[in-house]
């Protein structure tokens, strides 16, 4: 070819060659045995060795990946360190939210140990992706911390717990997901993501408010970034049917190219491609497209009965140009059926006839130059009637040669290899030969492993998507507002597929795998801000612009994650890093330019109306209809469970004037809202000291009420005097000088003749407390609460104590437990 000669040896490696730890010492003994073979023959003798092989494969993929990811770590930490610097007013601040990120990481490598002697390059590639990931949480938390007044750890966390928890449950499930594809690499993969987030989601809520219990005011700063996203308009009607019109442009588009090769997967060095190249060009492609079967028997004398039976098929396969060359032992050592049939074949070529012509011909030859009886033996054996043997056992000396190995359970097993034809067809070959033999086509195992990769994740993105949307509804349990929630991501998906498949790109099995991640991580921005809209109800309140924020910053960290991955080396990071930078991106996009008109338009306070003549209760639970599930829930159970609502009338004629009311501790403001459909002129005051409860009830009230989170015998600032005043279930958290002084204010906010209606909690007048006394006190309990349960009498005389005057006192549901107490002023 070239001039120069080439030797090619063989040689076992005693481990996996998968296996880079044994991968780097082979490499290391063939590194010294190349030194020793330079300076043996140097010039003009110039060797040089080439070695190839799996454990090449295995390090370069290592040691790519290792670049890789020390650089993707590198910058992407660098990239979100100066995102945070420009957008917090206390730069240090804002570089905190590194902290969960990094404890995240390692608490989910510290379990991942404890489960794993060893971790793939799959979840290790993914180290500087997760960082950007969990360093969402931490964000979103900080910011909600560095205000420009004084700032507490605890309301800190309680509002991101409202609005993110929903968004880290999702991510969480959609890494874990990958647990069930039944691969260890991927599993690994799933298992590190998704500890990963949860403890720093869990880290962001139960340590950094030990950390930032409190937090001055922080002073003037210009924001660069903050300020350019304050800047952009947030989006209208127009900007999204025009958006939704371009995903639909796309959607024709959007059928993706598959490419289901794991060697595309596979990553190595100039100098390993070299020698690849090298081996193949000299020795042939077929030198590493070979076919290999091992059949199986209690004896060598089984192996040889197979033998027989596989020796046909091969021998017209052979023929047919499906096997292009290959050998088995039963080629010259058959067993005893191979032996009659050979013998049988023998008898059928040496008819009588051809034997007299031979013989003829070589008595005519031996005439003239060889003994008379020079050819007889061969004589005897062509018109012999009988197999001089009837079967010949394999010498244990050719064992090794022919591959014959004593298995471990006592058994044999034997390896043939075979080289593959231009007419191989190896699912035939598979049909025809997998009965009596394992085989392995390496070719044929990766199509194999590709196919059943793609569409095992085929399936996985369509049950995760499936338990994404489920898991929303139930969530929010609305199902436009669930629909309205994914569009981002739909739109995400298409817009992903269509830019592959514009751009020349194939769909291959990394990006096929991460559309999970995707899906997981690109909802969460449309959960924020939909549940930042339900929990604020406009997006012009302050709240929802640092939701907005946290949703930008958490965005561009991750898109600088994984941006920094589309520059790698390595095709699998490269791969990955694409797919995820352009359907974050794209999420992003829809998030911020298709929700918010959708959301403004399906959940403002003024959209809709109760139908006409639509029942009191229909009314009340109208008001309810934009917030949480949670609140929905409660007032539903508690305007059809609590007998309340259908007693009030009996103390509050609707023909009367009532224009303020105070309620005192009106938790979700149910029956606030009863009283303001009741009484259409009212204005309710209200207080209660838990601070979810008192938005709940100022939104439901909207203008007709005021709530402020406070406690008695703390009492409502009224603009007037009141018509009357509530105490609901609520007098038994009091004790007696706080219910004294909380009877004494309500007094002197309330006109001569208002009335006081109290429905208290009391111990039943024969004993034997109920299974819902017995709850509610053991929840108390736990709670650190003391409770303080007064008989009616004791009550009716603290009421006069105080100026009121008993009129009225019945039970609530025929309940003992249970009183209404009517009073005036």
């Amino acid at each position: 070819m070239d001039g120069q000669r080439r030797r090619f040896a063989l040689a076992l490696p005693a481990l996996s060659g998968t296996d880079t730890v044994f991968a780097r010492k082979l490499d290391a003994l063939l590194e010294t045995i190349t030194g020793e073979l330079t300076r043996t023959f140097g010039p003009p003798n110039q060797v040089t060795v080439s070695p190839v092989g799996a454990y090449r494969n295995a390090l370069d993929n290592e040691r790519i990946v290792r670049r890789d990811v020390t650089r993707a770590l590198a910058f992407s930490t660098l990239g979100i360190a100066l995102l945070l610097i420009f957008s917090f007013p206390r730069p240090v601040i804002g570089l905190f939210a590194f902290l969960p990120a990094i404890a995240g990481t390692a608490a989910a490598f510290f379990v991942l140990a404890l489960f794993h002697k060893s971790v793939s390059i799959m979840a290790l590639g993914f180290g500087g992706a997760i960082i950007s990931i969990t360093v969402d949480h931490g964000i979103a938390y900080l910011l909600f911390l560095d205000r420009s007044r004084t700032s507490f750890g605890r309301e800190a966390s309680r509002e991101i717990w409202a609005i993110g928890l929903m968004a880290a449950l999702t991510t969480v499930g959609a890494f874990s997901a990958l647990c069930l594809t039944g691969f260890p690499m991927f599993v690994q993969l799933g298992q590190f993501a998704a500890l990963g987030i949860a403890f720093s989601y869990l880290f962001v809520h139960f340590v950094f408010p030990r950390i930032f219990s409190e937090l001055p005011a922080a002073g003037f700063r210009r924001l660069p970034f903050r300020r350019l996203v304050d800047r952009i308009p947030v989006s209208r009607k127009p900007a999204a049917f025009t958006a939704l019109a371009v995903g639909v442009g796309m959607l024709f588009f959007a059928m993706p190219r598959f490419n289901v090769s794991l060697s595309a997967m596979n990553t190595v060095t100039g100098p390993t491609a070299a020698a690849e190249e090298l081996v193949t060009r000299v020795w042939g492609s077929s030198l590493f497209s070979r076919v290999f079967m091992m059949t199986e028997g209690a004896s060598v004398n089984d192996l040889q009965e197979k033998g027989d039976r596989l020796l046909d098929g091969i021998t017209s396969d052979t023929a047919a140009g499906r096997i292009a060359s290959g050998f088995i032992p039963a080629m010259i050592f058959p067993g005893e059926d191979g032996c009659r049939r050979n013998f049988a074949d023998w008898k059928r070529f040496w008819t009588p006839e051809r034997v007299e012509a031979t013989r003829a011909a070589l008595d005519a030859a031996s005439s003239e130059n060889f003994a008379p009886d020079a050819f007889a033996p061969f004589l005897k054996m062509i018109s012999a009637d009988a197999a001089p043997v009837d079967f010949i056992p394999i010498p244990t000396a050719l064992y090794p040669l022919l591959e014959i190995l004593r298995k471990p359970d006592g058994g044999w097993m034997q390896f043939a290899t075979l080289t593959p034809g231009p007419e191989y067809d190896p699912d035939e070959f598979h049909a025809t030969f997998g009965a009596e033999a394992r085989i392995f086509d390496s070719a044929y195992f990766s199509e194999r492993l590709g196919h059943l990769l793609f569409s095992s994740f085929i399936k996985m993105s369509l049950i995760v998507g499936g338990c994404v949307a489920l898991l929303l509804f139930f969530f929010f349990l609305d199902l436009p507002l669930t629909a309205i929630t994914l569009l981002p991501v739909v739109f995400a998906l298409v817009g992903t597929l269509a830019t592959l498949r514009l751009t020349g790109r194939a769909l291959d099995i990394p990006a096929l795998m991460l559309s999970i991640v995707v899906l997981g991580m690109g909802i969460d921005y449309g959960i924020y801000l939909t549940r930042a809209h339900q929990r604020y109800g406009t997006t012009d309140h302050p709240e929802y612009g640092r939701v907005r924020l946290a949703v930008v910053l958490a965005a561009v960290s991750t898109l600088i994650g994984f941006g920094v991955l589309c520059f790698s080396d390595h095709a699998l990071l490269r791969s990955a890093g694409l797919t995820c930078f352009l359907g974050i991106g794209y999420c992003l996009i829809g998030v911020f330019v298709i929700l918010p008109p959708l959301l403004t338009c399906y959940l403002s306070d003024r959209s809709g109306k109760p139908a006409v003549g639509a029942t009191l209760r229909k009314r009340l639970l109208f008001r309810y209809r934009h917030l949480e599930a949670y609140p929905r829930l409660f007032a539903r159970f508690k305007t059809g469970t609590d007998p309340m609502f259908s007693e009030l009338p009996r103390f509050l004629d609707s023909g009367m004037k009532m224009r303020i009311a105070l309620d005192i501790g009106c938790g979700y403001g149910v029956p606030g809202c009863w009283l303001l459909e009741q009484f259409k002129e009212l204005s309710i005051y209200g207080i209660d000291p838990d601070p979810e409860r008192v938005r709940v009830a100022g939104r439901v009230f909207g203008e007709r009420g005021e709530v402020v989170c406070a406690a008695a015998p703390d009492i409502p600032a009224a603009p007037g005097k009141a018509d009357a005043a509530f105490l609901l279930d609520i007098i038994h958290f009091l004790d007696d000088p706080a219910l004294a002084l909380t009877l004494g204010r309500l007094r002197e906010a309330m006109f001569p003749g208002a009335l006081l209606i109290i429905r208290a909690v009391v111990p039943p007048e024969k004993g034997g407390y109920s299974r819902r006394w017995k709850i509610d006190a053991l929840r108390m309990r736990l709670s650190g609460i003391k409770a303080h349960y007064r008989p009616v009498s004791a009550i009716e005389e603290m009421l006069r104590a105080a100026g009121f005057a008993p009129e009225k006192s019945m039970l609530s549901g025929g309940n003992e437990e249970s009183v209404w107490l009517i009073s005036r002023r």
